[in-house]
């Protein structure tokens, strides 16, 4: 471990940050060529998990750890346990809790993968080891935190001693505080309400609640011990983290807001012990269902042929935490990077042109001289120095199993495999983590590899995986591997008479996926909305007599219920009765037959009560947490029938506060329209201010917004908005003044009809998604809206040869050249979906000049632009 601090990113006044300029300034490395060392994943996984084994600290090494080189260490430490923190043994408590939570979050994303390849019960082992030294490391006084243990051994003192940790000398120095370290308390939260979630130790969810409420109490980052090694640059990203598993632990809404509050607005840095906010944003993605902004970042990195360079300092574990995010967003969203991932562990794992892999002792081109105390061999300083520092372990040292190195200094590739050099050949429990992650996602995409019965240096062998026995499903293949969709789908058949719903497929989410057989399942999401039952309708096209599938909610954990049925002429009915604990969404699934031979027909949900069904029914409960609950709910609370309005209180729609380009904080609250015809918007104003202003947008292929100014009367307002016939599957009511705690949303009336309205508005399209206050308005009373709409979604990188441009670079049409043009590049190529730039936007972004259309490089020629290394003026570069 040497002296030195991993960027933090620095929000610039438009989208992107510093960290990902500079970093994406030299993502120019080589071509990866299709010349991987191996694609054996289970092998990968297997072998990655290790280095904890070669880490481990305390009492209980021999019982533990796998390694046979590796004792009892560190028995007087006053508190015992933790791991090592790199190749020295100082144990830092950033590195210590974002490694713990990233394990976690690698089990409840890919428990899959861990389960097949027989890896469950040692990452079990790793992260009990680590939250049994986070709840020693925590006194309680009742629930609350008394005195809190962040850091063990001084960094300067540890590393005087070279040698292996069992010599090393006692009396470590022990880092306590009562009022502080707050973002090492959020990340040890973190790491144990995902031990909760993922093994139900109660101990575990009590300890995090305890040490999430004292980082939140206090606010303040540890300074005395970590500075010179692991300088913190805030709490709140780290607390925006924790909140959100926490969340998913427990269904606490104050979580929830914490999670949504406290969230980074800008993301520009990968997932890492100083920088949370990609990690956070992947929480609150799986919370709401929504992986825009994760995908907008992730696509702009996770693009081309290049290996991702973002940093000389640990470059590989910054490309495969990048890997291990973008393949939880590709398990979680329409987005796809596993293929992205795959060439760059290719990289990693020997095709390179240093020709070596990265992964200590897993292929014959291996790594093999890590800058690692115990594992080098040498006892002392004297031992190492008299071999005038050596750049290979001694011939009495060990093969550091699994450890990733630190991998290429540069952009073009530059290694070497000496241990004195600690850039190249740094290790570190964080290091791994995000390594890990991306192992266990890519066994879960390609299910390719065999571990293996022996390894050098270790006598405990985590191998295999038991397969389900003839006939039956593995939990992992029935439950939904996709999360449900943020906003439930609006109802378009409803039969009055009877109170029944009528969803047909547009109505719903519906998809394939693919299960631990390898099939392509059938499946349609979507929300009780208050039903008590729903028939599930669907045809089969092969010759097939008979189908199965399954029912599931997540209500805290997935509860499913199997069904077989008859196929009658191509056809199947099949009932659910909706258990009164249901979550905010349903999922159908069809197990067989398989992919095209099924074709979901509609879903009927039925308020009156369940009906009689003759399905053979199985109920079953999964402990796995790889479905999460969806918190923007559309289902209305309160409803008059009288005039078909539907009442949305704040814990009905997506309600909270975010950063715009002013500074200040906004006010805004999301919901699905559910066919009505109009909002009205009500919210309170606890300020002097007589006026107020905001504006409702929708997307439907572009961003289309309709501002407002309104007066204040007694504290309160009422602003209405005619929906639009094209609007898009949500409505997003903002408020631009009063900011932040001024303002106070009360609720949301859908109404059917719409009505003249006395606001003052103006209708403005931008395809950024940045809420920011027009300055354009009108004093008439009168609605003046916008004419011309695109109503079709436009691909969003065909050439733009044939349309005009107005200015090069302005990529959202607002007229000038900025940052947020880089970012609107990126975001349409990672989710064009959502993010399609107008076709004038993708003529003036196409800066390259050469033709072919937008590519990752034009966002990069505007970064540049934003930064001073390129003229405005100049484009477009041939």
């Amino acid at each position: 471990m040497v002296n030195f601090k991993r960027i933090k990113s620095v929000v610039l006044s438009g989208m992107v940050a510093a960290a990902s300029v500079a970093g994406s300034f030299t993502a120019v490395a080589p071509s990866l060529s299709a010349n991987a060392a191996t694609d054996d994943y289970a092998k990968l996984l297997q072998y990655s998990l290790y280095l904890y084994d070669a880490n481990m600290c305390g009492s209980d090494v021999d019982e533990k750890s796998g390694i046979t080189w590796r004792g009892d260490c560190h028995t007087d430490d006053e508190v015992q346990g933790g791991f090592h923190d790199a190749g020295d043994h100082a144990m830092f408590g950033l590195p210590q809790g974002y490694t713990a939570s990233s394990l976690g979050w690698s089990y409840y994303e890919f428990k899959d993968a861990y389960e097949a390849t027989g890896q469950a019960e040692h990452l079990k082992m790793i992260t009990d080891h680590f939250c049994d030294f986070f709840k020693r490391s925590t006194k309680l006084s009742g629930s609350s935190v008394s005195n809190f243990l962040y850091q063990k051994g001084d960094g300067d003192e540890d590393h005087k001693y070279w040698g292996p940790p069992e010599k090393q000398a006692g009396g470590r120095k022990m880092f306590w505080t009562s009022g502080g370290a707050s973002d090492i308390a959020a990340d040890y939260a973190a790491a144990l309400a995902l031990n909760y979630i993922n093994f139900g130790n109660d101990e575990d969810l009590k300890y995090a609640e305890a040490l999430y409420n004292f980082s939140t109490q206090h606010n303040a980052v540890a300074t005395d011990g970590p500075n010179n090694f692991y300088k913190s640059s805030g709490c709140q990203d780290e607390q925006a983290n924790a909140a959100g598993w926490l969340y998913i632990a427990t269904n606490n809404e104050k979580y929830k807001n914490d999670c949504a509050s406290k969230q980074t607005q800008y993301l520009g840095w990968v997932d890492g012990w100083d920088n949370r906010g990609l990690g956070a944003a992947c929480v609150y993605a799986h919370i709401t269902g929504d992986w825009g902004k994760v995908n907008s970042y992730i696509g702009g990195q996770a693009s081309g042929s290049n290996y991702l360079f973002m940093d000389k300092w640990g470059s590989a574990r910054l490309n495969t935490t990048m890997q291990f995010c973008a393949l939880a967003a590709t398990k979680n969203s329409n987005a796809d990077f596993k293929n992205w991932a795959k060439g760059q562990m290719d990289y990693v794992t020997g095709s390179n042109p240093a020709n070596t892999c990265f992964v200590i002792g897993f292929a014959s081109n291996s790594a093999k001289n890590p800058h690692h105390r115990a594992a080098s061999g040498y006892q002392s300083y004297g031992e190492f120095n008299g071999e005038a520092h050596p750049q290979a372990i001694s011939p009495n040292g060990h093969s550091l199993v699994g450890a990733l190195v630190g991998g290429p200094t540069d952009a073009g590739g530059s290694y070497r495999d000496d241990m004195n050099d600690y850039v190249c050949n740094e290790v570190a429990i964080d290091y791994n983590a995000g390594f890990v992650g991306a192992a266990a996602g890519l066994y879960h995409f390609y299910q390719s590899g065999d571990t293996v019965s022996s390894i050098e240096g270790v006598d405990k062998i985590y191998s295999g995986g038991s397969t389900p026995p003839s006939g039956t499903k593995p939990p992992s293949q029935n439950v939904t591997t996709a999360p449900p969709s943020s906003t439930p789908p609006t109802q378009t058949t409803v039969t009055p008479s009877d109170g029944d719903i009528t969803l047909l497929p547009d109505d719903m989410k519906v998809g394939t996926e693919k299960g631990t057989d390898g099939e392509m399942n059938n499946y349609a999401e979507f929300s009780p909305q208050g039903a008590k039952s729903v028939t599930f309708y669907y045809s089969v096209s092969s010759n097939d007599m008979q189908s199965s599938g399954a029912f599931g909610t997540w209500n805290g954990e997935w509860a499913q219920e199997d069904f077989e049925v008859n196929v009658k002429n191509g056809k199947v009915e099949v009932s659910y009765d909706i258990p009164a604990n249901v979550g905010s969404t349903v999922k159908a699934m069809v197990f067989w037959p398989h992919g095209d031979a099924v074709t979901i027909d509609k879903v009927v949900l039925h308020k009156g009560g369940s009906s009689a069904g003759t399905t053979s029914k199985t109920t079953s409960k999964t402990t796995s947490k790889t479905t999460s609950k969806t918190t923007s709910k559309t289902t209305s609370s309160t409803t008059t029938p009288a005039g078909g309005d539907i009442i949305l209180l704040p814990d009905d729609m997506k309600v909270g506060t975010e950063k715009g380009t002013d500074g200040e904080m906004n006010n805004y609250a999301e919901f699905a329209p559910q066919g009505a015809k109009k909002a009205t918007l009500y919210y309170s104003v606890s300020s002097n201010d007589m006026q107020s202003s905001g504006a409702f947008g929708t997307w439907n292929g572009e961003w289309t917004q309709e501002d407002f100014e309104v007066n204040v009367k007694n504290g309160k307002v009422e602003v209405s908005y005619d929906i639009p016939s094209d609007v898009g599957s949500t409505v997003k009511a903002m408020v631009f003044w009063p900011h932040g705690d001024a303002v106070t949303i009360e609720k949301v009336v859908l109404s059917g009809a719409s009505s003249a309205g006395t606001t003052s508005k103006t209708t403005s399209k931008t395809t950024s998604k940045t809420t920011s206050k027009t300055t354009s308005k009108t004093t008439s009373k009168t609605t003046s809206k916008t004419t011309s709409k695109t109503t079709t979604p436009t691909p969003s990188n065909p050439s733009s040869s044939t349309t005009t441009v107005t200015l090069y670079g302005d990529a959202n049409n607002d007229g000038r050249v900025s940052l947020a043009d880089a970012t609107a590049i990126y975001q349409s190529l990672g989710n064009p979906d959502k993010y399609a730039l107008s076709a004038v936007g993708r003529a003036n972004a196409d800066v390259i000049g050469n033709g072919d259309g937008v590519t990752p490089d034009d966002a990069l020629t505007l970064q540049k632009v934003y930064v001073g290394l390129i003229s405005a003026s100049s484009l477009p570069i041939k």
